[in-house]
């Protein structure tokens, strides 16, 4: 199997697991008070999970100078999580699982072509084609049936 077959197996069940995730914290923050609360500890408990991993790896931490040489957006990526997981622990008990995937997919994708037509973040760039914007309003059209019927 070739790797890239491997990887978008990965990220099929990625987004199986990111489904359960909001099912999971907007149940979560029903016995908490608040999906804030919710999606804090689940990131103390995906904080200390990582931590665990790394260390079993033997991985080692990295010296301050190492961390300082990332761009200033790259440190952005864990409080984008906090948004989607807080987003998700709130609006997966008012408006369902499917909806929200669908809602948080039209949104990716939307994003991942800009960002590919760009090459935001460093990445290639990826022109936009008729398709891929036909693709993109599908997608929009699902979300809306999801949530309708």
């Amino acid at each position: 199997m070739q790797l890239g077959s491997l990887l978008v197996g990965l990220g099929v069940v990625s987004g199986m697991m990111i489904a359960a995730q909001g099912a999971m914290n907007g149940r979560l923050g029903y016995y908490l008070g608040g999906p804030l609360q919710a999606a804090l500890i689940s990131f103390t408990v995906g904080w200390c999970v990582l931590l665990a991993v790394n260390v079993l790896l033997g991985h080692r931490p990295v010296g301050l100078s190492t961390l300082g040489q990332a761009p200033w957006w790259a440190w952005l990526g864990g409080a984008l999580g906090a948004v989607m997981v807080a987003g998700a622990a709130t609006a997966v008990p008012r408006i369902g699982v499917a909806a929200w995937i669908g809602a948080v997919m039209a949104g990716q994708l939307i994003a991942a072509v800009l960002y590919d037509h760009i090459g935001a973040f460093g990445q290639d760039v990826r022109h936009v084609t008729p398709l891929r914007l036909v693709g993109i309003g599908f997608l929009i059209v699902g979300v809306y049936l999801v949530k309708r019927f």
